[in-house]
């Protein structure tokens, strides 16, 4: 029995998205937590009239954990796939294997009902891949890359040897990923050259939002040191939790991009994607160009984010800006 509520926002997101065809192979990718948002795409799936395979596996214990070797050569197997799974299989090999093999991605992880209720779904995607398109390119051409906030956060990194990671929502090529309705560009920094302070005023991925800041500094691309309250403390455990150094490296530089995403909305998936907000990857860095490597990724983010490149301002006062002056609020950029 599917769930009405989520019927909906799965065939958009397999119709718009990911632009599923009737003569096609879709994998259905859950865990024995997210079953039912499984049964809603599948359902969809059907409705189009693609071929429906439904996989479900044992929840990994992070994000990035490798899925079991059938479910993997399945994702290679697949013209596409939607994953509502509990923990990200983006941050693995298996995923990488299928992306080279052609197939299109949407991975949804901390999938909820607020996803398919809030409204974060329900934007143009491909109004929005217009705007992240062209961040995009500014960030291919960029060398520097600074980060300053109301709240205290001041980074510098370079960016001249990587190539941007857009993130639109819109699969339509072979290989393209993206995790709807955490939507963003980004971009990793060179190896070594991430420095200074940001406060985490957002939230931590994982942990949720932070209900007081949490201070982490930066020297040569990595975590010197983690400063705050209980959920300081809490974002230490699970970084030494990994037992990997890289786990303390700065992989990605992110800018979220959906107006209807809100921190503390939607489980993990909107903590990134909020407009106007901006987060620092770290960890395994193999989705982003980044040749380091850790057993799983987490995120930092920071709210009212001014982002320059070269010296250009590309996010400030909540809205991306674009070389012709224009910029997209938070309540524009949205579908009726």
């Amino acid at each position: 029995m599917v769930d009405h509520f989520l019927l909906r926002p799965a065939h958009r997101i397999l119709e718009q998205c990911l632009a599923l065809r009737d003569d096609e192979t879709l994998l259905v990718l859950t865990d024995s937590a997210t079953g039912r948002y499984g049964a809603a795409f599948a359902a969809a799936g059907h409705i189009i009239g693609a071929e429906v395979v439904e996989l479900s596996m044992t929840p990994r214990s992070r994000h990035g954990e490798e899925p079991p070797a059938p479910v993997a050569a399945a994702m290679a197997a697949a013209d596409a796939i939607v994953a509502p799974t509990t923990f990200s299989v983006n941050h693995s090999s298996a995923r990488i294997a299928a992306s080279a093999a052609g197939a299109r991605l949407i991975f949804m992880p901390d999938v909820c009902d607020e996803v398919f209720l809030d409204g974060s779904l329900d934007i143009d995607f491909l109004e929005r891949k217009g705007v992240i398109d062209r961040l995009a390119a500014i960030l291919d051409a960029g060398s520097e890359y600074t980060v300053t906030s109301p709240a205290g956060t001041n980074l510098t990194a370079r960016i001249a040897g990587k190539s941007a990671v857009p993130q639109s929502g819109i699969c339509h090529e072979p290989g393209t990923i993206s995790p709807p309705p955490c939507i963003e560009v980004a971009i990793a920094p060179d190896e070594g050259t991430l420095d200074g302070v940001m406060v985490v005023d957002g939230a931590l991925v994982p942990g949720g939002p932070t209900e007081q800041p949490v201070t982490i500094r930066f020297a040569a691309g990595r975590i010197t040191d983690i400063d705050g309250g209980p959920e300081a403390a809490r974002f230490r455990e699970v970084l030494e939790s990994y037992g990997d150094p890289e786990m303390y490296s700065a992989v990605e530089l992110g800018l979220g991009m959906n107006p209807k995403a809100r921190i503390g909305s939607g489980g993990g998936l909107e903590d990134e994607a909020e407009l106007g907000t901006m987060h620092v990857g770290i960890g395994n860095g193999i989705t982003f160009g980044s040749s380091i490597r850790a057993p799983g990724h987490c995120d930092i983010v920071t709210r009212d984010a001014r982002v320059c490149v070269d010296g250009r301002v590309i996010l400030a006062n909540g809205a991306p800006v674009l070389p012709d002056g224009s910029g997209t609020s938070a309540q524009e950029g949205a579908s009726a």
